[in-house]
């Protein structure tokens, strides 16, 4: 999240090239391994939509870590979340739930990768409430 806050330090778009390089292959996937398509859709996103995530790790108030790293399956588990909650520049809140995953291969053997980062509704929850009529569990 500091990376991105001050994404242009020591250079530009330094943060946002740090994020694709501890990307999975599922994100770098999605963008056809194009890390400057990638670094375009970030600031268009954040520039457009202030509380998306983008727009606030980059231009937003604040953010803080609000539960500890639950690696799934305890400390030997390869898959990890967190919840971050973020405040963006027009003073919104939102949480997110980052997934992380323990890189099995090299490059970057052992490292935690982030798989996806899901976000809160505006309300700051995660689960649907007021489904409406046509849903069953």
């Amino acid at each position: 999240m500091n990376a991105l806050k001050n994404n242009d330090v020591p250079d530009k778009d330094a943060g946002l090239r740090l994020v694709w390089e501890f990307a999975t292959d599922t994100t770098q996937y999605v963008f056809r391994n194009n890390r400057t398509e990638f670094i375009e859709s970030s600031h268009e996103t954040a520039d457009e939509f202030p509380t998306s995530f983008y727009g606030v790790a980059m231009n937003g108030q604040s953010w803080t870590i609000e539960t500890e790293l639950n690696r799934v399956g305890g400390d030997t588990g390869w898959i990890a979340t967190q919840v971050i909650k973020t405040i963006s520049s027009d003073g919104r809140m939102r949480r997110w739930q980052w997934e992380l995953r323990k890189n099995k291969r090299p490059p970057c053997l052992g490292c935690w990768k982030i798989e996806s980062i899901g976000s809160s509704d505006r309300n700051g929850d995660f689960e649907a409430r007021d489904r409406g009529n046509g849903w069953s569990d």
